[in-house]
């Protein structure tokens, strides 16, 4: 049933892209700084669940998403070395709000504070240490992966062809990955007490991230277009006689 959270999503789907093309455009420093946003937003946009046609989901289900195709453009124009970058980039700043914020949680409040049990919601890991540690290590391996998948499909097929394949492919073999390492390693013995229910929480997540990515990939076709190539791309230089090569 189509209703008013159906429609959100598949406006936040556009507004992600478009905000993509936008940052793609102005090159790769631009977007490596939206996978850094994208990712600090995701890990506290993942505390709302909604139903949508049927199926909860979380506020970072399209961040998550908007995150894989953002180093898939950056894989596409400026090679693995770029999107590897990006990854660690993004990985180190949600590391960083993690620590800082443990601190930041352990002043003592005054009597005009509001913020605390909003913040310690959010933010303090004492309650669930091996999720967030699951988490992060899930989510790094999981991207270092698509981007190195992203770069064997790239080669066997070439620059102009198949490209919904290695956007595609890359993040079904990563996201198979990640929803199991992080389903296994986080919520077994806690949130999942059963293999049947660690089974469909795995079936699940993983159709969803799968419908996202491919949702997503007619953005990505757009950044090959001439008016929206990205500034610095590869492919600006590539000459017919010339193939693409990539910094490893």
């Amino acid at each position: 049933m189509f209703g008013t959270n159906e429609a959100l999503l598949l406006t936040h789907l556009a507004v992600s892209g478009a905000i993509l093309l936008i940052t793609a455009r102005f090159g790769r420093a631009w977007l490596t700084a939206f996978i850094v946003v994208c990712t600090l937003l995701m890990n506290l946009a993942v505390q709302k669940s909604m139903t949508v046609f049927g199926m909860p989901i979380t506020g970072g289900n399209v961040l998550f998403a908007t995150v894989f195709l953002a180093n898939d453009v950056l894989n596409e124009h400026f090679g693995r070395k770029a999107a590897r970058q990006a990854v660690l980039i993004g990985f180190s700043s949600g590391l960083i709000v993690v620590v800082m914020m443990q601190i930041i949680l352990r002043y003592a409040v005054n009597e005009y504070d509001l913020a605390q049990s909003h913040l310690e919601f959010l933010f303090d890991i004492r309650a669930y240490p091996r999720i967030v540690a699951a988490s992060m290590v899930s989510y790094l391996l999981a991207q270092l992966l698509d981007v190195s998948m992203y770069q064997w499909i790239h080669a066997k097929t070439g620059t102009n062809h198949m490209l919904w394949l290695r956007s595609n492919a890359s993040t079904w073999v990563s996201q198979a990955f990640d929803t199991v390492f992080f389903t296994t390693a986080g919520l077994v013995g806690t949130v999942i007490r059963s293999w049947d229910a660690w089974f469909s929480a795995i079936l699940f997540a993983y159709v969803i991230k799968i419908l996202l990515a491919a949702l997503d990939t007619g953005f990505l076709y757009l950044t090959t277009l001439k008016p929206l190539l990205p500034s610095g791309s590869i492919r600006r230089v590539q000459r017919s006689s010339q193939p693409i090569t990539f910094a490893d």
